[in-house]
């Protein structure tokens, strides 16, 4: 590959192999970002107008404004129209694959993206070229959707490889986690493919100065492992929520100090095993509950499943709580402080805290709700029709009970405002305040 260095920063040679990216989500964009702000050419697809407009203008969740202006005035173009792929060497699919109600997993963006590429490249292809998917998919679909858009372009199918290459990002750190990965899976349809791929990437790490490390395996294999990490993060969050419930039947028993001293263990580590809200959002949710019916299917064995099915106990756990400790929840007043499912973060999809409002409005709760992040809170409000906002702290005097669902250092202040005789349960075991219960502590006092 051709690349000039200038004044410390990488000016794009015209003939340097254009990269394409479908699909600008935090995946996508992640890629598109890391490739352009070191001197690739690079050229990502998004059919959502509002998202380009977003991306062009420099605010978008979770990335620094000024590596999308960067990479904006060097390297990347941005289009709605698959047409401007024509001369990408390598592109990569990162669009969504929801879950189906029946647990199955929705193709229908991935086959569109691919259909759409085809439609571009039927006619033009004279060099060879490689399809790399990023969006997660179940172990056995990458080979299927290869012959999918091979079968569209019979004339040249021999022109196009195919890859699998799972992406493992943090939703708040899309950007980092690119740049300075744990691994890099490569998994192609056959050694050609694999090794181009693997080269594009060995180059962009060279640039960075980073040692990434880099596997190449099968498809199946590249599609498990993604798969195996993401149900066992779920699985750890679980476990770590298990053991909160067993220390509040125990005297004497912190199930936060427990577990952080648990964590140190570096066979187990911290990561996912502090106890707190159930896991939510874009990924474990999905990814467990599409890998659980997989295993199903193949297996006769429905641990997996039950992975989600304790997930969503633990809810149920707090609401029992709850319920016990006010004898009624009919017309109490319940405050439910945070609303996504992570800090940093304006997503409230799959929020648990989500969860626990719907049952508490079903329990006959009135339930006032409350989030740093103000977007999340509109977002919530088009979900949950019954709630309230809190427009001000001041409210919580006259609350029967407030929840801490988001560990957000404001809400230490916030608690000031809360009278003395209303329950307070911290389920995050963050804050640090007298009149504050910490959920996953012990239940029974001595």
């Amino acid at each position: 590959m051709l690349i000039q260095k200038r004044r410390g920063a990488y000016a794009v040679n015209k003939r340097e192999p254009v990269i394409g990216i479908v699909g600008l989500g935090y995946v996508g964009l992640a890629d598109a970002l890391a490739f352009s702000l070191h001197g690739f050419r690079v050229v990502g697809v998004d059919i959502s107008k509002e998202r380009i407009e977003a991306i062009k203008a420099g605010y978008v969740e979770g990335f620094p404004r000024e590596a999308i202006l960067k990479s904006l005035e060097g390297s990347l173009e941005l289009s709605t129209s698959y047409d401007s792929l024509r001369d990408a060497k390598v592109v990569f699919i990162a669009v969504n694959t929801p879950t189906n109600p029946n647990g199955s997993q929705d193709l229908s963006q991935i086959i569109s993206a691919l259909n759409g590429l085809a439609e571009v490249w039927r006619d033009n292809l004279h060099d060879f070229r490689v399809i790399v998917l990023k969006s997660t998919v179940l172990p056995g679909t990458t080979r299927g959707l290869a012959k999918h858009v091979l079968n569209k372009l019979s004339t040249v199918s021999e022109h196009v490889g195919f890859v699998h290459c799972p992406e493992f990002l943090r939703s708040d750190k899309p950007l980092e986690d690119v740049l300075k990965p744990f691994r890099v899976v490569i998994g192609g349809i056959d050694e050609r493919s694999s090794s181009i791929v693997a080269e594009i990437f060995k180059e962009l790490y060279r640039r960075i100065g980073y040692d990434a490390p880099i596997f190449i395996v099968s498809p199946e294999e590249a599609e498990m492992i993604k798969y195996a990490s993401n149900v066992f993060l779920a699985l750890k969050t679980v476990y770590g929520n298990l053991v909160g419930l067993v220390c509040r039947e125990i005297e004497n028993c912190d199930a936060l100090k427990v577990m952080d001293i648990v964590g140190l263990d570096p066979r187990i580590g911290k990561s996912h095993i502090m106890p707190g809200m159930p896991y939510g959002g874009p990924c474990l949710v999905k990814d467990t509950s599409a890998f659980g019916k997989f295993v199903l299917e193949r297996t006769r064995i429905d641990f997996v499943n039950r992975i989600s099915e304790l997930n969503e106990l633990f809810i149920d756990k707090m609401i029992d709580s709850l319920e016990m400790a006010l004898d009624d929840l009919r017309g109490k007043r319940v405050a439910v402080l945070g609303i996504v499912f992570k800090i940093g973060s304006s997503d409230v999809k799959d929020s648990p805290a989500i969860s626990l409002s719907e049952k508490l409005l079903a329990k006959g709760a009135y339930v006032y709700i409350d989030d740093i992040n103000r977007k999340a809170l509109e977002y919530a409000q088009i979900i949950l029709k019954d709630v309230r906002i809190i427009n001000n702290y001041e409210e919580l005097k006259s609350m029967d009970a407030v929840l801490i669902t988001v560990g957000y250092k404001e809400y230490e202040q916030a608690l000031q405002h809360v009278n003395d005789d209303a329950l307070i349960f911290d389920v995050t075991g963050t804050l640090k305040d007298n009149k504050v219960l910490k959920f996953y502590s012990s239940a029974k006092k001595t």
